[in-house]
Formats: C-alpha cells, sequence, structure tokens
C-alpha cells in the first residue's frame, strides 16, 4: 500500500491508546500490528480483482468477514464517507473505517 494518511494513524492511535497519553506504548503497539495484519488479511481476500482497492460490495463481504453485520442505510452512509469517486476503498480508507466501526461498537 501507499501507507496511512494523518486520518488514518490518529484514529489508529486514538482507539488503541488506552492510558489516554496520546502515544502508543510497545503492547499498545503490538495490539494495533496485530490488527492491521488482520485487516489487510481480509481486505486481500476481498479485493477479488486484486486491483489493490475494495468496491462497495467487496466491502459488504469484508466488513460481515470482519464480525461486522450493518444494515442497508449504514452501509451507504460508510461507501459515502470512506469510497472514493467510483466507489472504492483504497486499505487506507479500509482501516479507517474499520477503526471507526471498532470505536463505534
Amino acid at each position: 500500500t501507499k501507507g496511512f494518511s494523518t486520518e488514518s494513524c490518529r484514529s489508529m492511535v486514538n482507539l488503541m491508546d488506552k492510558d489516554g497519553n496520546g502515544k502508543l506504548g510497545l503492547v499498545e503497539f503490538n495490539i494495533l500490528w496485530n490488527r492491521i495484519r488482520n485487516y489487510l488479511s481480509i481486505f486481500r481476500k476481498f479485493d477479488l480483482d486484486k486491483s489493490g482497492s475494495i468496491s462497495a460490495y467487496e466491502l459488504r463481504l469484508a466488513l460481515e468477514a470482519a464480525g461486522y453485520r450493518l444494515n442497508k442505510k449504514l452501509h451507504e452512509l460508510l461507501i459515502t464517507r470512506y469510497a472514493e469517486p467510483d466507489l472504492a476503498l483504497d486499505f487506507d480508507s479500509f482501516v479507517c473505517c474499520l477503526v471507526r466501526l471498532e470505536t463505534m461498537f
């Protein structure tokens, strides 16, 4: 991938920073690293055409594999927020989406 955006990094730190110091300790980083590896595994599995991005349809499958069964309206909101104009999400956007869902649930 091309790496993570500043928004993605902030979201990941906010999710994992359990002690509230604005930094990730070794244990927090290790947990985050394992989650990113899991996200990448899911992303690659559902990037059916191996384009480096997933479609709105592939996103629904990927989110279900990650444990999120969402209604149609919420799925559409995520597409509106995280997808490019062609309705595809790259890995960075996918991670942002999953981090946001994890924060909400």
